[in-house]
């Protein structure tokens, strides 16, 4: 009789112990991946809080995070929104410096590494007048600031033509992709709210990342994609984007 509940408590155990392994490598792919979510959340708000207080009319074209970013006081000449997507950098001196492209360093990024080939960083900005967006930069081309004709976003990826937020994580385009700022959304949300936002500049950062499974455990992965995508974003106030006398930025195009 005891062979018998000895044969049973064994039995049991062989086949609640893959599951208890199974819970505790899942439990720990989730904790990761909630630790990442909030590292790319925590790096749109540090790159909201960097433009809030620079001016985007600056926007010589920036080519090299390191010469750009860490100067005090800031280069009045700095590249506005390459330089704001340059937060997501990895840190100076860094493995992720020494490994990835020279130029897309010296940043606040210690956790993640944002693959340019893959992963993408929007910035726009907006200027509300009366309750209405009045200007939305940049243009049509990201690296002219001239009076815009067609609102565009300002992409990372977009340098090589690649625009990596208008594609999934494995490579597939989306059937009808848009940056979550739109010109039409943003004027949507003032609607709902007559009168609340006057005269009032803002900027956006969106963060497009790809999260790759660590543990990469068999139930997990039937449940969710991997790499999946991690979309987040910040807005921050930009007071050098509120409505002046002058047209913003001024018809005189950028060297």
């Amino acid at each position: 009789m005891r062979k018998k509940i000895r044969g049973q408590s064994l039995l049991e155990f062989a086949i609640i112990v893959p599951l208890l392994v199974l819970f505790v490598l899942g439990a720990a792919e989730i904790t990761l991946f909630i630790g990442t979510y909030t590292n790319v959340i925590d790096l749109t708000r540090e790159a909201a809080r960097f433009a809030s207080v620079r001016d985007p009319s600056q926007n010589y074209t920036g080519t090299n995070c390191s010469a750009d970013v860490n100067k005090t006081p800031p280069d009045p000449n700095n590249s506005f929104f390459y330089d704001t997507a340059c937060i997501f950098s990895p840190l100076s001196g860094s493995d992720s410096c020494k490994t990835a492209d020279p130029t897309f360093c010296n940043g606040f990024n210690s956790t993640i590494f944002f693959k340019l080939n893959e992963d993408d960083i929007l910035v726009n900005v907006f200027t509300v007048t009366n309750n209405m967006v009045t200007a939305h930069y940049p243009s049509s081309d990201p690296f002219n600031l001239t009076i815009p004709v067609t609102p565009w976003v300002w992409s990372t990826s977009r340098a090589s033509h690649q625009e990596n937020w208008k594609y999934n994580c494995d490579g597939t385009p989306i059937a009808t992709p848009s940056a979550y700022f739109t010109l039409e959304k943003i004027n949507g949300y003032l609607a709902e709210t007559p009168g609340t936002v006057q005269n009032k500049g803002f900027v956006t950062v969106e963060a497009y990342y790809c999260y790759h499974q660590v543990v990469k455990v068999p139930l997990i992965g039937l449940l969710f994609p991997d790499p999946m995508r991690i979309h987040v974003y910040t807005v921050m106030p930009l007071p050098a984007a509120a409505p002046a006398d002058t047209p913003y930025p001024t018809d005189t195009p950028v060297p």
